[in-house]
């Protein structure tokens, strides 16, 4: 989440006024890279499930907790405004770097290649939606809403507590650095497990845990954002 931009303060001794000073984002990208980056994980590897080969021995489907981050996802791309502070004399890069707008276009373009290519192969392909059934992971919901709004909820507090005339505590400010690393590293080895490890065995990997997991880090970093 981003915390509103400052009011200009004149210094003392200056007669000039300056900036207020600017948030250091995670990783040193743009601001919303990680989540641009955590959001092609995603779908990425939606759009790898659905395009993978079809097996005799056993079905090929997308992981409910996916299904969820995607939901999650385009709600915030497509439903919320970016808040970030417009800072004078400051140039501000678009996510990864990309073209303003190239994030919602990329996210429309891969599901509707995938889904073509899908149904072009595939008269059945429509089976390839499914997912595993809810019964199987009832408290995935709940997991996934409780760490997103408890990341808005720390991201107020901190808004409130831990920001002063320098701007957001550094030290926190590194914290969310670490969260963001750690759920690229996390979804790394989602994508290792489910499109190298799982396409070599008769069987794939039963990993509820995991995927709970997957679905609080990447939710509570959404939620820290938006």
């Amino acid at each position: 989440m981003h915390s509103p931009p400052l009011p200009v303060q004149e210094m003392p001794g200056q007669t000039g006024l300056v900036s207020p000073p600017a948030r250091r984002h995670p990783l040193g990208l743009p601001a919303g890279s990680i989540r641009a980056l955590l959001a092609f994980m995603v779908f990425g590897i939606i759009w790898t499930l659905l395009l993978l080969p079809e097996r005799e021995d056993k079905d090929i489907l997308i992981p409910q907790y996916l299904y969820y981050l995607m939901f999650l996802i385009l709600g915030h791309y497509f439903a919320a405004r970016s808040h970030t502070p417009v800072l004078a004399g400051v140039r501000q890069y678009h996510p990864l770097y990309l073209p303003r707008g190239s994030l919602r276009l990329i996210m429309i373009l891969g599901f509707v290649a995938a889904i073509a290519w899908g149904f072009y192969h595939n008269p059945l392909f429509f089976d390839r939606l499914k997912s595993v059934q809810l019964s199987d992971q009832p408290y995935l919901p709940l997991v996934l809403l409780g760490a997103f709004f408890l990341g808005i909820v720390v991201a107020r507090m901190a808004d409130r507590v831990l920001t002063g005339p320098e701007g957001l505590s550094p030290w926190f400010q590194d914290i969310l650095a670490w969260v963001a690393l750690i759920a690229i590293l996390s979804l790394g080895i989602e994508v290792i497990v489910r499109l190298v490890i799982n396409p070599s065995l008769s069987k794939s990997l039963d990993l509820p845990y995991w995927e709970g997991y997957l679905a609080a880090v990447v939710g509570f970093y959404f939620g820290l954002k938006s």
